[in-house]
């Protein structure tokens, strides 16, 4: 009988064994985990490409149901001083308010009061709403809101986006001056990219009225012109969607660009410690591997390489130079 018993005992795995079968799994999950992150950001990628979709389609409807230009920013300078140094407290307003009702948020777009300036309690408490549409997946911003934005003190707290219209490719300030390179289209020859952009959409701080743009004003095509672009909140403080100074950005500095002071001195200096050097970050940025998602005024979304050709980037942001870029 004890005999019997031992021979039908099981033997247990050695050492050896345990720690081979160990490798062989851990050699499995090394392989395999790459191709699940690439998954993952591939889904990412693709929802990022609906929010800027839905953005085109916004700014369609806008026009459409207003029979109007499409939306755009302004800060109404002459009406109301903006306190640069504090808070902000002028009606100033931003395109992404206007197509609130297009991207099924009327009733966020029904507290605003455009009348009104942001200390306003509603209007306070919308800048401080997160908008889901507004945010890329691969961006890790949290719960949507961050402090230190562009024109504000530092601990308050503001909605965040991670998208931005395309206010053209002319740009005075930073490393990538650029202003005389394309004496056509809107405001030629005009360096002031902020507020004479020769893109859809510029800053517009004195309200230009040249700075309204009807779609037969785009006269390269709505297929080669960019609309909307993607943005890093946390590379660039101007990033916050209320706000006419945080909802655009220039193809005047190249994509995704790391300026010359960050190069020089990588190890003290990066695109995080230097989100407010605007001349050189009101520009767009992304997340995603080796370039970003843009919408063009077609309502068509590509992704760009960062590898693009800085002058086709720059001509695919002026609207109306007739030097129409297919989009590669």
């Amino acid at each position: 009988m004890v005999l019997t018993l031992f021979r039908r005992a099981r033997r247990a795995f050695t050492l050896v064994e345990l720690l081979v079968v160990i490798a062989i799994i851990g050699i499995l999950i090394a392989l395999l985990l790459p191709a699940v992150q690439a998954a993952r950001e591939a889904a990412r990628r693709s929802a990022c490409s609906n929010n800027l979709k839905q953005l085109g389609l916004g700014i369609h409807n806008y026009a459409d149901v207003y029979r109007s230009p499409i939306p755009i920013s302004y800060g109404n300078n002459s009406v109301v001083p903006i306190n640069w140094g504090n808070t902000p407290d002028c009606q100033a307003h931003s395109w992404m308010q206007g197509i609130l009702p297009f991207i099924e948020q009327a009733p966020l777009y029904a507290r605003i009061h455009f009348n009104l300036p942001l200390s306003d309690p509603d209007n306070t408490a919308v800048s401080r709403t997160v908008v889901p549409t507004y945010i890329c997946p691969s961006d890790n911003v949290g719960n949507g809101l961050m402090q230190n934005r562009a024109n504000l003190p530092g601990n308050d707290w503001r909605a965040i986006n991670c998208y931005k219209a395309c206010a053209g490719s002319n740009w005075a300030w930073g490393d990538a001056i650029c202003h005389h390179t394309f004496p056509a289209g809107r405001w030629p020859n005009d360096g002031n990219g902020l507020d004479r952009g020769n893109g859809i959409i510029c800053r517009n701080v004195d309200d230009q009225p040249k700075n309204f743009t009807r779609l037969g004003d785009i006269t390269d095509g709505l297929s080669n012109t960019f609309a909307v672009g993607e943005a890093v909140p946390a590379w660039t403080t101007h990033t916050w969607w209320w706000w006419f100074n945080g909802t655009t950005a220039t193809c005047g500095i190249p994509l995704n660009y790391v300026s010359d002071s960050i190069r020089a001195n990588p190890t003290t200096q990066s695109l995080d410690s230097n989100a407010g050097d605007w001349p050189n970050n009101y520009s767009f940025y992304s997340r995603h591997p080796a370039g970003a998602n843009f919408g063009l005024c077609d309502g068509a979304v590509r992704f760009i390489s960062n590898n693009i050709d800085l002058t086709n980037y720059r001509m695919l942001a002026n609207m109306s130079d007739n030097q129409p870029v297919q989009v590669p």
